[in-house]
């Protein structure tokens, strides 16, 4: 990436290049090089393909190739179109080959909404991949979206799992893949991915001078600029062990790598940096201008170290004004510089590197019992691509006969790309004593319909692995046999208390569907109420009305007439979801006659007899607390009784009552849609302590009939204070009546850039730190966190401690200006009328989730979001000086550089 930062002009002018090594004398030393192509857009990944070479450079992945055998490239094909062009650092990258015959890209986002919209094209069509990395097949241009994302670099182990990394996030693991996810619209997934290496922005180990820094201050001596990891694939440096793996990640802001022993931990892992606390880390340079950026296992088994030599390797878009002009003579200090090492132990020189293209088919087969990653990898690929049926024989002789796992598991994804891969070979492979080649073999028995294979990999579901066992959560939706269906319930009874667990077989969940309610029937009560409300909104989805049913009867119905808490939990679950769905029990009920009998016994509805039960254990001062916040919840689902229920959860909204059941009073209101909701909390309020009065705006906010009511009532002169936030929220509605009356109601001047002039005279002003810590609370911490107080919903202020005090000011009073990645303010329509408003903060097939201004985290489903909206402007409202004079303003400045130690 010559052409790093800003273009070989400062402009944009591309000039992205790809060099050939050549080692003349194969004495281990690159002693030529050529140029191959250049001009290139800012290439970020390059992967050997078929005799030429696949490049990242966005908008496009490219497919270069040397036909006339001149060393340059002469053929150049588009495989992949559409990437983002935004930042340099923000590009897709990372090309990987898979076992599974797919390419891998990063998709260069940082976080969760970055690149939302994305949508690739390839010869296969259009693609919406969103914020997640993608896989394609360069042959046939198939693309589909994977987890994700991954800001630099995507990388897998010896087995197949895939890893990530961004800035402040050395190693995280994928470990629900998007694929399966997708199964199945109708259940949320969890954040698929798994922070490996803890905690965020890990510290790091230098051997340099600390660097200036322009921002992010508390971050020096930690990672952020995680980039270019992997795992090593050899035992050259390192002897095998069981369980354990070395992945190494670069931090090129430190001029260094480091290196983390990882361990199998569940269905993820667990990582600790392999030094002792203070020693200098695994690769750790004093010289200021090493940047290394990418790791990797070579062909001889040695570690090799790119090092992208460069004065400066931040990209002048993250720095202040002050910063870019300081480094400005120094933006491309270093382009025409740049060095690999290779790092092998003292003792022992590297393996020769063989030249592979020399070898025939049966030369290659044996070429795969090797313990180097790279040189498996590679004779796959030409396996492939040479496509000589005569490998077949000396591939099944390899799969029986090596002692070495990871031959194993290229033997079995080859002979099945050559569709020679047989029962029998499966079975075996299901019962290897290794559980990554049982892992493996579950994937590939996923295209075999086989009994015996079936009947094999469902005795799995005891294995001592837990990651075969997750893969085998995955699996078992590939077949519709009763053999299956047995075994996912017996994995989800047995493991739903693990969120990763729980969702791989929700992504297998609905062939299955009936044998999932019966194994959950038969489970404990507590598993049933967690488990009650997602198998039900899948049998409704599905309309599965005798799971349904099954499913219904233990939660509605009761001979005494009065219900456990477990009953009340689960039939509100039960009640929302169907909420959700637009309908209510008695109508699905009439559908289905089985479920009409569940619901109604000689004449009376047992759906009524919970309601009734709910309303008394509301009214009831003697209930037990758990029981009443339960049933006020339930109640708000009486859609029968819709006004006595409103009445009873009303009457909850008073100072005798204890604070959780007005909270669940509030809540449930919130969830009715009724439009007498707003003058029945509106009513209350002035009644309602400051706790209930946040949960009582998050309920009026959550509605655009409340919301449009609640300024009403600011306009006539109730006093309900509004935090900037809640402001913000109101004066940036979806409703055009809404954003109208806000604007009258909450009067402002609403020139941003004429409010920052007029108050530049604060600068002049000498602030007082201490005083500004008030104006931190009421004004910041509904967001912010510094020096241990507020909210951790934006950006840490520790950050912002060297920002110039005219940064400060354009940032509180034009927030939108200048927005951190990942802050973004988001609203969604949920297609039953709800609205939230926040952050999101992660995306899969089926799913998003978004982090609320309150903190609370929720997983939506695509197919309940009516309209999503956002992504220009700051979670940071607008209008912070209201209320504030300029001398307010200037004490919170002085707090800010001082980093929060007036609070202390």
């Amino acid at each position: 990436m010559a052409d790093y930062p800003l273009g070989l002009d400062g402009k944009g002018q591309q000039g992205g290049r790809v060099r050939m090594l050549e080692d003349l004398n194969r004495d281990g030393i690159y002693d030529q090089q050529s140029l191959f192509t250049d001009s290139l857009s800012f290439p970020t990944g390059i992967l050997t393909w078929r005799g030429g070479v696949i490049v990242t450079a966005a908008p496009e992945i490219l497919f270069l190739r040397d036909t006339n055998m001149d060393g340059k490239a002469d053929s150049r094909e588009v495989l992949v179109s559409g990437l983002s062009t935004g930042n340099q650092q923000l590009r897709a990258n990372g090309l990987r080959w898979g076992l599974d015959g797919w390419v891998y890209c990063a998709s260069g986002g940082h976080h969760g909404n970055y690149g939302i919209g994305t949508k690739l094209r390839s010869r296969a069509g259009e693609t919406l991949v969103g914020s997640r990395d993608f896989r394609f097949r360069p042959d046939t241009g198939e693309l589909e979206p994977v987890s994700g994302p991954s800001q630099n670099g995507r990388n897998r182990d010896n087995w197949g799992r895939w890893f990530g990394t961004q800035n402040m996030r050395p190693l995280w693991h994928y470990v629900l893949p998007d694929h399966y996810l997708r199964r199945n619209p109708h259940i949320a997934a969890p954040n698929p991915t798994q922070l490996v290496v803890t905690p965020l922005g890990p510290e790091v180990f230098p051997a340099s001078v600390p660097e200036k820094r322009f921002h992010s201050f508390n971050e020096a001596g930690h990672f952020t600029s995680a980039c270019g990891g992997m795992f090593y694939r050899d035992n050259v440096l390192w002897p095998e062990a069981a369980g354990k793996q070395h992945a190494f990640t670069c931090e090129p802001f430190h001029n260094l790598v480091q290196h983390h022993l990882v361990t199998d931990e569940g269905v993820s892992f667990s990582a600790e940096r392999d030094a002792p606390e203070g020693v200098l880390d695994f690769f750790a340079s004093e010289d200021r201008w090493c940047r290394p950026v990418m790791t990797r296992t070579g062909p001889d088994g040695a570690l090799w170290v790119v090092d992208m030599y460069r004065y400066m390797i931040e990209h002048p878009e993250w720095l202040p004004n002050a910063g870019r002009e300081e480094l400005l003579p120094h933006y491309r200090i270093g382009e025409d510089m740049g060095r690999i090492y290779r790092i092998s132990p003292v003792d022992s020189a590297p393996f020769p590197i063989q030249d592979l293209t020399q070898l025939n088919t049966e030369e290659l087969v044996t070429a795969l019992d090797s313990s180097n990653g790279w040189l498996r990898d590679k004779v796959h690929m030409l396996l492939v691509w040479r496509g000589d049926e005569d490998s077949k024989k000396p591939l099944r002789h390899l799969l029986s006969t090596t002692e070495n796992p990871m031959a194993r598991v290229h033997a079995l994804w080859l002979l099945n790309h050559f569709k020679a891969l047989s029962a029998k070979q499966l079975i075996s492979s299901l019962n290897d004593m290794h559980p990554g080649v049982r892992e493996n073999a579950l994937r590939l028995a996923e295209t075999q319909h086989e009994p015996s294979v079936i009947a094999s990999a469902a005795k799995l579901t005891d294995d001592p692995d837990a990651k075969v066992r997750l893969q085998l959560a995955f699996t078992l939706g590939a077949w519709q046999s009763t053999v299956a269906g047995t075994a996912l319930g017996k994995l989800m009874t047995q493991y739903h208390s693990d969120p990763f667990m729980k969702a791989a077989c929700f992504s297998s969940g609905t062939p299955h569907l009936p044998a999932l309610v019966e194994s959950v029937m038969l489970a404990s009560a507590s598993t049933r109420a967690d488990l009650n409300g997602s198998l039900a909104e899948l049998a409704l989805a599905v309309n599965a009305h005798s799971s349904l049913a099954a499913l219904l009867e233990p939660v509605f119905y009761s001979a005494s007439g009065t219900y456990t808490l477990d009953q009340m939990q689960a039939a509100l679950q039960i009640t929302s979801m169907a909420a959700r769905r637009g309908t209510d029990l008695s109508a699905i009920a009439g559908k289905h006659e089985g479920l009409a009998a569940i619901l109604s016994e000689k004449g009376s509805s047992l759906s009524t007899a919970i309601f009734d039960f709910a309303r008394e254990s509301v009214l009831s001062q003697s209930a037990d607390l758990d029981l009443r916040v339960a049933a006020a919840k339930l109640l708000a689902r009486d859609v029968r009784h819709s006004s006595e229920a409103l009445r009873v959860l009303a009457s909850c909204l008073n100072p005798r009552q204890p604070v959780n059941l007005q909270k669940a009073a509030l809540e449930a209101l919130g969830t009715t849609r009724d439009a007498s909701v707003s003058s029945v909390v509106l009513n209350a309020w002035i009644t309602l302590s400051p706790s209930i009065r946040q949960v009582a705006l998050e309920v009026l906010l959550s509605g655009e009939p409340w919301s449009f009511s609640l300024l009403e009532a600011v306009e006539s002169g109730k006093e309900v204070p509004l935090d900037a936030l809640q402001q913000g929220r109101l004066l940036r509605h979806t409703s055009k009546r809404v954003r109208k009356l806000a604007e009258k109601a909450l009067t402002r001047n609403t020139d941003r850039t004429q409010i920052v002039e007029r108050y530049k005279t604060t600068l002049q002003l000498q602030g007082d730190p201490g005083k500004g810590k008030s104006i931190f609370n009421q004004t910041c911490a509904a967001c912010h966190q510094l020096g241990g107080m507020g909210k951790e919903l934006g950006p840490d202020l520790k950050t912002v401690v060297n920002h110039s005090p005219e940064k400060l000011l354009s940032n509180i009073l034009d927030p939108s200006r200048d927005i951190q990645p990942g802050y973004h303010a988001y609203q969604c329509e949920l297609t039953d009328g709800t609205e939230l408003y926040g952050l999101i903060t992660n995306e899969t097939g089926n799913s998003i989730t978004m982090k609320k201004t309150d903190g609370s985290v929720h997983s939506i489903l695509r197919k309940d979001i009516e309209s999503l909206r956002g992504g220009q402007l700051s979670l940071m409202p607008d209008g912070l000086e209201k209320g504030l004079s300029q001398q307010d303003i200037a004490n919170l400045i002085a707090l800010l550089r001082l980093g929060g130690e007036a609070i202390q």
